[in-house]
Order: C-alpha cells, then structure tokens, then sequence
C-alpha cells in the first residue's frame, strides 16, 4: 500500500530537484534580460511593446482551448484523442495568427503609433509555434519527464535571451523585444518535437465532450483572468503614455517574474503528481499543503524584501534615471505577497476536474480586479498598482478562501493559515526594516537589499518553526533531501 505512495515521493523530489536546477538558470537568465536590455533599451522601447502585447496574449489564449491540461488530468486517454487534440490546437493557433495580424492595423490606430503594425505583426508568430509545441510539451507533462522538460527550459531561455541581445546590441531597438520571444517559440518547437517523437495522423477535428468541456472551462477562466491582468496595460498605455507604461512594466517584470518562474514549473510538477491522487482526500490535501508551505517559504520572503527595499532595489538593477518605479514596485509587491498561493488553487480545480468552478471565480476576480484599475487610473501607475493590492486583500482572499472551502478537501482555515502566517511575518521584518533604515543610509544599494533579504527570511523561518503546520512540512523536505543525498 506504501509502494505508490513512496514511488511518487521520489518522482515529486526527483522532478522539483530537476524543475528548480533549470528555474534557477532560467531565473538568472531573465534577471540578465530585464537588467542588460534597460540599460540597452530606453523606456520607450518597453512601452511599445507592452502596448501590443496584451492584444497578442489575449488572442493567444484561445491557441490550445485548455486542451494541454486536459492531456494531463485525465486518467486515461485514447491516441485517437491526443491526434484530435493535435490538430484542434494547430488550427486554434493557425487562427489566433490570422487574427492578431489582421488587428494590428487596429492596434496601431487605437495607440496613434504606426510602428505597432510590425510589432503586432511580428509578436504573433509565436502562436503558431506554441500550438505546435502544445501536445508535445502536454505528453511529457502527462508522462512527468520533467528532465527534458527542463532542458527545453533552459534551451528556450538561453537562446531567446542571445538573440534579444543581439538584437538591441545591432541597433534594433525595440525589434529585439519580440526577436527574442519568437526565437524561444521556434526553440521550444523543435525541442518538444525531437523530445517525443510523436507523430500526428490525419486530421481529425472531432474532440470528446468531457475533454472539451475540461478545455472550454479552463480557457473562460484563463480569459477573464487575463483580461483583468493585462487592462492596466492597456489603461496606463493609452491614458498615461508609453514612458510611464514602460516605468510599470519594468517594476512589474523585476518583481513578479520571478514568481512566474516559480509557480509555471512547479504546477507542471503538482498537476500530474495531484492528479494521480485526486480521489484519495486525505493524501491530496497533504500534498497540496506541504508543497504550499514550502512555496510560501521562498516566495514571500523574497517578495517583502524587494518591496521594503523599493528604491535601492530599483537603483541596483536599473540605475537612478529609473527611480520613477520605486513606488510602483513597492505597491505591486503589497499585491505579490498573497499571489504565489493563491494562485496554487488553480491546483485543486484542475486536478479536481471543477474547471467551472475555476471559470466562476475567475469571472468575479476579473470583475473587481478591473473596478481597482478604473478607480486607481486617476493616479496614474502608481495608483493603479495601489488599488490592484488593496482591492486583493479585501475583494479576492476572502472570496477564494470560501471557495476552497466548498469545493474541498483543502479548507478555508488551511488556506488563510499559509497565507496569513508569512504576510503577518513580512509586516513585521517590515517594521523592522523601517527602524533600521536611518542607521543604514549611508551604505551601498547592495548592502541595504541584503540587508532586507537577511531580516525577512529571518523572520519568516521564525514563525514557520514555530508553527506546527508549517514545521512539520519543513521537517518532511529536509528529512527527504537528507534521504536523497543518503
């Protein structure tokens, strides 16, 4: 009875060790992106881009129809089904093209720019790939290769951060922002390919009800989530200019991507594991909880440090002229604190099959996220980024902690209690911080972010010792790295 149990131990260790080995490089790559190309590019640059790109992500939403997750939940499932999968997802990325190179002169007469026509243009080539690349990725996903899956990883980061580089070196300017995003899509595309060896038969476009309706409901969450997300570009672009756009993107990218790096490839790992085990309650909440701990633990920490330290920060990575995203960055990190596990319960309604659960919450999300941004808008970036946090703490965690509680096994109390217990530790390494800081003034950007990283991890293993809940599962993953190394 055992067997199981431990067999998909080793797997989950095996694949997080893998998983984090190619997040760290990937993480350290774009870190080099975000900082070389700000000192190569002039605000302006980003602005451009981040103009265009929602249009793009939104029309990207629709490339695969939440196909790829539904490869990977189901228990079982036919070849005849994965060939249907296929070929909808390559004619769903055939389309998105289609559209996103017939709106780009609409994008550039929205924004009053000509030059959005090429970027749009360009910016959609990745769809197709992606769609390509979909069942591939979804097979070693459903299959938990996830060695290969993080050497593709590593090969896509590396090879998209060359050519951008390259790209802004060469005089391109803002070209090298999307040169870049379509060299990893082409990458990512071959790699998957020769990875699987999976070959498609003739076109079938025929898909089961059940997997549909798994993909539509996940696609209408991934819709209205992203909406939400991206309207602020939108808002600041149009009503705020380019410059002060490119200020919020840069804050948003510095502080938030690194979050994207962590949460996108440890749900590639919880998804399958979860899914196996989606009928046995007690060991899916377990599950769930222990690797929620562990991912508060290195998130949020590091969030609250880089929030407290805003400007020394902002400084150390882009120099004074950008000094401007200091109080955006510090707003947004309010807001970041509470996303790496709020985002996790997307874990619990996928691996549950409740996609339409997902869908409903994600349509009250987008909702009040999009209230925030309006009200918020009257104060440019900055009040945006302010109303997006508070509107998450008082709109959105309660909300979705009823839902949980509903929908099961993981309650309400589990989810507050992992939220609640490092925010609480933050707000105090914050006061702290703010103590210190005129003792500190006189020392070196660098000194004053370690300062903040030291004090908040500091406080925040604290309070995970001496809490039993969270104490136990650090106990568990160090008694499991020990076993490893043994």
């Amino acid at each position: 009875m055992n067997a199981v149990p431990q067999q998909l131990g080793r797997i989950a260790l095996r694949g997080g060790a893998l998983t984090g080995a190619a997040q760290a490089v990937r993480m350290g790559i774009q870190f080099v992106s975000v900082v070389v190309l700000a000192r190569l590019l002039a605000p302006e640059d980003f602005g451009l881009v981040a103009s265009v790109g929602p249009i793009v992500a939104f029309v990207g939403l629709f490339q695969n129809l939440g196909l790829q997750q539904a490869v990977i939940q189901r228990p079982d499932i036919a070849p005849a089904q994965l060939n249907q999968v296929f070929w909808i997802s390559a004619l769903a990325g055939l389309v998105c093209t289609v559209v996103v190179a017939a709106l780009s002169p609409l994008v550039a007469s929205f924004y009053g720019d000509a030059r959005m026509t090429g970027i749009a243009l360009a910016a959609a080539m990745p769809l197709l790939l992606g769609s390509l690349a979909a069942l591939p990725l979804a097979l070693m996903n459903r299959h938990m290769r996830f060695g290969q899956l993080a050497i593709n990883d590593v090969l896509t980061g590396v090879t998209g951060l060359v050519a951008a580089i390259a790209a802004a070196y060469a005089g391109l300017g803002y070209w090298a922002l999307v040169i870049g995003p379509a060299v990893g899509a082409l990458v990512t595309l071959l790699a998957a390919w020769r990875a699987t060896g999976w070959l498609p038969k003739r076109p079938d476009l025929r898909v089961d009800r059940d997997i549909l309706s798994f993909g539509a409901n996940l696609t209408g969450f991934n819709l209205v989530n992203f909406f939400s997300r991206n309207l602020d570009n939108i808002l600041i672009g149009k009503f705020s200019g380019a410059i002060e756009l490119g200020y919020y993107d840069r804050a948003y990218k510095l502080l938030l991507f690194p979050l994207q790096n962590i949460n996108q490839p440890l749900s590639r790992l919880m998804v399958p594991l979860l899914s196996r085990i989606q009928n046995d309650k007690v060991r899916f909440r377990d599950a769930y909880l222990r690797a929620n701990w562990l991912l508060a633990f290195v998130t949020v920490p590091g969030i609250a440090a880089l929030t407290m330290a805003a400007e020394p920060v902002v400084a150390l990575f882009f120099g004074e002229r950008w000094l401007a995203v200091a109080p955006i960055f510090a707003w947004l990190g309010i807001a970041g604190l509470m996303q790496p596990v709020s985002s996790t319960t997307g874990w619990v309604f996928i691996c549950q099959g409740k996609t339409g659960t997902m869908f409903r919450w994600g349509i009250y999300s987008a909702l009040t996220t999009v209230i925030a941004f309006v009200v918020g808008l009257r104060w440019g970036a900055v009040g945006v980024a302010a109303a997006y946090a508070i509107s998450g703490y008082v709109l959105r965690l309660p909300v979705l902690a009823v839902l949980l509680q509903r929908v099961g096994p993981v309650s309400a109390v589990d989810f507050l209690l992992v939220q609640g217990l490092l925010i609480v530790a933050a707000g105090i390494a914050w006061l702290v911080y703010a103590e210190l800081q005129p003792m500190l003034t006189s020392h070196s950007n660098l000194v004053l972010a370690a300062t903040a990283a030291v004090l908040s991890y500091a406080v925040a293993l604290t309070f995970m010792v001496a809490v039993p809940q969270s104490r136990r599962a650090l106990g568990d993953a160090w008694r499991m790295v020990v076993r490893r190394k043994g």
